[in-house]
């Protein structure tokens, strides 16, 4: 339960501290369908059945589905070397050092999960996910964009289908949005 708590509270921090006065919105899976509530930094504003139509950016959540990828299909990718090439590296690591599968995930390193440095198949992608039920722009790997727009009830129900070993904090999973403004 600590663990569910510390994840809900990474999640909505950086929402709590952007959203200035705007609600932070936060979206989870229940039984049987899926949340939607809104926060103020005090106290709830609403809580209401995820509206169906509800999209919002893929943003970082991509980088999950490329780990859960390789986690579940054995895939023995090299670290990513940080070579001051590109200034996304300052989530990843310092000049002349490099970064494994893990910490790449916790770090939110983008350039680790990059389809085309791990040569992903557009094919094998597609044939995973597909096995797996998951949603069209899912299986697609050029859509996996963090500006791709994807319905948040899809969204929840395919991060609920990623094999538990995959989960970082299992016992909990939900899709944290910016304030109404940024959906």
């Amino acid at each position: 339960m600590v663990r569910c708590w510390a994840w809900l509270c990474l999640c909505l921090l950086p929402g709590w501290v952007t959203a200035q006065d705007e609600p932070l919105r936060l979206a989870w899976k229940t039984a049987p369908d899926s949340e939607l509530v809104s926060l103020s930094k005090t106290q709830v504003l609403s809580r209401e059945p995820l509206p169906k139509d509800l999209q919002a950016p893929l943003g970082s959540v991509w980088k999950l589905f490329v780990y859960a990828w390789l986690v579940d299909t054995g895939a023995q990718e090299p670290a990513y070397a940080c070579q001051g090439k590109s200034k996304e590296e300052v989530y990843c690591c310092a000049v002349g050092a490099s970064i494994a599968r893990d910490q790449a995930l916790v770090r939110s390193c983008g350039l680790y999960f990059e389809p085309q440095r791990l040569q992903l198949s557009a094919a094998d992608w597609r044939h995973y996910w597909q096995a797996r039920n998951a949603p069209d722009w899912l299986q697609d790997l050029n859509q996996l964009q963090p500006q791709t727009r994807v319905p948040v009830a899809e969204l929840l129900q395919v991060l609920a289908l990623l094999p538990a070993r995959t989960r970082p904090g299992a016992c909990c999973w939900m899709w944290c949005s910016m304030p109404p403004t940024a959906l």
